[in-house]
């Protein structure tokens, strides 16, 4: 992929930095899609276009114009909270708003996509005790995807990734956590950090392994499939507490709203995906051609250790 151009969307959020920063330190020309400029390495030659995704005849003219051989789309409403106040926002950006992307990309017709669903997507009729606008905008999202990969002659792919961690300014359990901590280190005051419960399990993956992964999928994927991007990993918050508390200089006060022992919780399966490689969702245990050869490559204890120097560098 050296050389190759690409556009990112949602260039100045969590992953879009890290993506865009990889991928241009890789050598590829890369093209940020921004709601508004932000502040890249000025080492990197990444050129940066101020775009609204839902201004669908001025973004068909900056695609145009950028006229990349692949597409990382990222851009979208990630918050669920936002979704419950706002869900005709949320379906607007996470669905309309990747069809206006796929239709700039349609007159490019060896473009190559991947969409950035979420594994939080739930199909409206589903009677899920999480269900949320978010969910739901996530899920048309795919299907619109799907649809265009079907409808049109596009090379459109999917990815579901896992809670993401790192450094970087990202509204994330572990970023909430590592912010708290660097603040606890200096002194201030500060009240207990609350938790919701013990056995609320998650697969955590570092954004730099999720980007390593996308670049393997713009480059190898088949079209119209859905794959999952996870650790293979899932952790309880009571044990994400302890690895942040275990690196932190200073006792970190911790509370749980749900006070019940971890261990009197009823066991559950810890491992989403023994192999560690990039699942396909539509045919699951069908291997994939070893020539992808991704794997995650920071440990949990490392993408902490990164988040922690984040944040008190930030605290300085």
């Amino acid at each position: 992929m050296k050389d190759a151009s690409i556009v990112v969307t949602g260039a100045s959020g969590f992953t879009g930095l890290h993506a865009c920063q990889t991928l241009a330190a890789l050598g590829m020309k890369v093209t940020a899609f921004v709601r508004r400029r932000v502040s890249f390495d000025p080492k990197l030659a990444i050129n940066q276009m101020e775009v609204d995704m839902l201004k669908p005849k001025a973004l068909r003219h900056f695609m145009q114009q950028a006229a990349p051989q692949y597409v990382l789309h990222l851009a979208g409403m990630n918050a669920v909270q936002q979704s419950w106040s706002a869900p005709a926002e949320a379906m607007h950006i996470n669905m309309l708003g990747t069809v206006h992307i796929l239709e700039s990309v349609r007159e490019l017709p060896h473009t190559r996509v991947l969409v950035i669903t979420s594994k939080l997507k739930s199909a409206p009729a589903a009677s899920s005790p999480n269900l949320h606008p978010y969910a739901i905008s996530k899920w048309f999202q795919e299907q619109a995807a799907l649809a265009w990969s079907q409808l049109y002659p596009m090379h459109i792919m999917m990815a579901e990734p896992s809670n993401l961690i790192g450094p970087g300014p990202s509204t994330g359990i572990c970023a909430l956590l590592g912010n708290y901590v660097a603040r606890c280190e200096r002194g201030e005051h500060e009240q207990p950090f609350t938790f919701s419960s013990r056995a609320d399990w998650r697969d955590y993956l570092d954004v730099r392994d999720a980007v390593a992964a996308y670049a393997h999928i713009l480059q190898n994927g088949a079209s119209s499939r859905i794959y999952r991007v996870e650790s293979g990993r899932v952790r309880s918050l009571e044990e994400v507490s302890e690895v942040f508390q275990n690196m932190a200089v200073a006792r970190i006060p911790y509370q749980w709203k749900d006070t019940t022992p971890l261990a009197e919780f009823s066991s559950k399966s810890k491992s989403t995906n023994s192999s560690g490689k990039i699942n396909n969702d539509q045919q699951e245990g069908l291997p994939l051609p070893e020539s992808w050869g991704w794997k995650p490559e920071y440990s949990f204890t490392e993408s902490v250790a990164d988040i922690l120097k984040y944040f008190r560098q930030l605290r300085r």
